[in-house]
């Protein structure tokens, strides 16, 4: 990689990154806002690779506003204003796939059908349980009301795995991982993740101590297995695709999709870890 591809690659990065921070520290309508936006190019990108050179009885569009809608209903029901905008929207969803299946005269309508709910069950799940991660974590600390704390978290925690694992992949890696998803993932790699997102969560355990140490240490553990667990899923969708990259979005580090599949498998882990704890 030559120097001007080197600082192009740095500088989409940062963007990246200050378009996240303002999305997790903007307050909610931010969050709303930026991450509803993530979602809608994830998904694009998603039914674009899965697609490929065939076309799909159920359209992309239809799939990706669905799934904008399904997330916008789950904010409706954190803030209390719709409790009942969630069901409805996966009941149509559900509605229209059945009778497109009933209706749409081709062989591969079932394809179709399953290529669209897992889309969504990948995609706009993990960002919606993300929502809730904020939401729950307030409820149980000081009131109610959004609270970006455990959202920074979990990014900071992906971020440092992902660069202590590549960085010391690329330095020392000599045994891979998972060879035939990801031929650059090394054990060393992987381990200098998780001991360098410990380190992190000594960090947070810090600055921000609501939560012990201790908690902080076992949710950096369960960000950085699932994150790898989450990069690797995408990895062998890619090579199944044979895509090297899900978009271009973003110079040097592909589509968006290829930025936030760690945080896809995460989110749900780090989720069931939160509300295990606190209910103890």
């Amino acid at each position: 990689m030559n120097v001007k591809d080197l600082i192009t690659r740095a500088g989409a990065g940062v963007i990246y990154i200050l378009v996240i921070l303002l999305g997790v520290l903007g307050g909610r309508f931010s969050f709303l806002a930026v991450f509803g936006a993530i979602l809608g190019v994830a998904l694009f990108e998603f039914y674009r690779m899965v697609e490929k050179d065939t076309s799909h009885a159920i359209s992309k569009i239809f799939n990706i506003t669905l799934g904008g809608l399904i997330f916008f209903s789950v904010f409706l029901y954190l803030e209390n204003i719709n409790s009942y905008a969630l069901l409805v929207m996966i009941l149509v969803y559900m509605l229209i796939l059945i009778a497109s299946a009933i209706f749409i005269q081709r062989k591969d309508i079932l394809h179709g059908i399953i290529y669209s709910v897992f889309g969504q069950i990948y995609i706009t799940m993990p960002l919606s349980i993300l929502m809730l991660i904020s939401y729950s974590y307030q409820n149980n600390l000081a009131g109610e009301g959004y609270d970006w704390v455990p959202i920074l978290a979990l990014f900071v925690f992906i971020w440092v795995n992902d660069t202590a694992a590549y960085f010391f992949g690329t330095l020392i890696g000599k045994h891979k991982l998972i060879e035939h998803i990801s031929p650059k993932k090394s054990v060393e790699g992987f381990i200098a993740g998780i001991i360098f997102t410990l380190l992190a969560s000594l960090i947070f355990g810090r600055l921000f101590p609501e939560f012990s140490t201790l908690f902080w240490m076992g949710f950096a553990v369960v960000v950085a297995l699932f994150g790898t667990l989450g990069d690797l899923f995408e990895s062998l969708i890619k090579r199944t695709c044979i895509v090297k990259d899900t978009g271009h979005l973003i110079p040097g580090h592909g589509g968006i999709l290829d930025r936030i599949d760690s945080l896809l498998v995460a989110v749900p882990a780090a989720y069931l870890f939160l509300i295990l704890f606190l209910s103890l």
